[in-house]
């Protein structure tokens, strides 16, 4: 989300280039000052699909730092693939279901709804990389990270990956 994005913002020249993107309507004013600090964009939500005011295939690169996770994902990815120039990246780090034992997966399928409501509706049932490779986008790399400084072995299967629309 932007939240973790806004230090970026502070990167000379980047302010003006970069749009911040987050789910949360109760981090919309600080993040709206930030952007505002730093002389970029308001931030936008892509469950909302407020990307209405980004040109079609006008962006480079959308970085997505656990805000996919809080979408509708059909929606999400639909806009950011409108607003992606046709040589441009989407930057994923969400967390994502888990590949690995079945007890694992099936465990975050059923805590999702409750961490859906302790993280401002960040949801554990999806296999992002699985759905953007299904709706025909081009993985430039990817990798799946378990973090050790998760707050719950739930959230630890991460994904890092770099698509092409």
């Amino acid at each position: 989300g932007a939240a973790g994005f806004t230090s970026l913002l502070s990167l000379p020249g980047l302010g003006s280039r970069a749009i911040p993107v987050d789910e949360r309507p109760h981090l919309a004013p600080a993040l709206a000052a930030a952007a505002a600090a730093a002389g970029a964009s308001p931030p936008l939500n892509l469950s909302t699909s407020n990307l209405s005011a980004v040109a079609s295939e006008s962006v480079d690169a959308v970085v997505s730092l656990s805000a996919l996770c809080r979408a509708n994902l059909t929606a999400a990815l639909a806009e950011v693939r409108r607003v992606l120039k046709s040589n441009g990246r989407l930057v994923v780090f969400e967390p994502t279901l888990g590949l690995g034992l079945r007890s694992t997966r099936r465990l975050q399928v059923l805590a999702s709804p409750l961490h859906e409501a302790l993280t401002d509706g960040c949801r554990l049932d999806d296999d992002l990389a699985g759905l953007l490779e299904e709706g025909g986008w081009s993985r430039q790399s990817m990798a799946r990270h378990s973090l050790a400084a998760a707050r719950s072995w739930l959230t630890a299967p991460f994904v890092l990956g770099v698509w092409r629309p």
